[in-house]
């Protein structure tokens, strides 16, 4: 009998061993599965890491060279540092400035006009009438208005284009002088 209870608890002691062995192995194929499977997670995750990065650089450089290309078209348009109420300020300044000059070649204009109608009428007249002096009033008040028109139009009216379309009127006037008569 002890030869039989040795032998059983010899084939209880074999197989326990053997299931722990069996278990073992089986754990060591999970776990090994379990390594490969969470190492190709890992790797997986650092792929999509990898190119959400260089997808976010790429956004990043892009919004980057916007920003750049925004300053330097505001730096060019003079939009850079001065604040808009300072700019109205000057270009307000400027173009009172353009029309004031306006206003002056106006009248420079109308009153070489009026010399020039007041010498061709006296060059006119013989030198024997016994006519009274005529006044030359009219020239006056048409320069007058012309002025006033200038002078009366709003900044906003008053635009660099209009100002550029004559440029005779920036040029100094000058005299037409006639030759001398020996």
């Amino acid at each position: 009998m002890s030869k039989k209870i040795g032998s059983v608890a010899r084939q209880a002691w074999l197989a326990g061993v053997g299931a722990y062995d069996n278990g073992r192995e089986k754990a060591a194929d999970k776990f090994d599965q379990l390594f490969v499977e969470g190492s190709a997670f890992v790797h997986e995750l650092l792929e999509k890491g990898e190119s959400i990065e260089t997808q976010l650089q790429a956004k990043l450089e892009a919004r980057k060279m916007l920003r750049d290309k925004i300053l330097a078209l505001r730096t060019t348009l003079g939009l850079g540092n001065n604040n808009r109420d300072e700019q109205i300020k000057t270009l307000s300044a400027r173009v009172d400035n353009l029309i004031d000059l306006v206003a002056k070649l106006a009248q420079v204009k109308t009153s070489e006009q009026e010399t020039a109608s007041q010498e061709t009428t006296e060059a006119a007249k013989p030198v024997a009438a016994k006519k009274a002096p005529v006044k030359r009033t009219a020239a006056k008040p048409a320069a007058a208005k012309t002025a006033s028109k200038v002078v009366a139009k709003p900044a906003a009216v008053a635009t660099a284009s209009t100002v550029a379309t004559k440029p005779a009127a920036a040029k100094t006037p000058t005299k037409s002088v006639e030759p001398k008569k020996d």
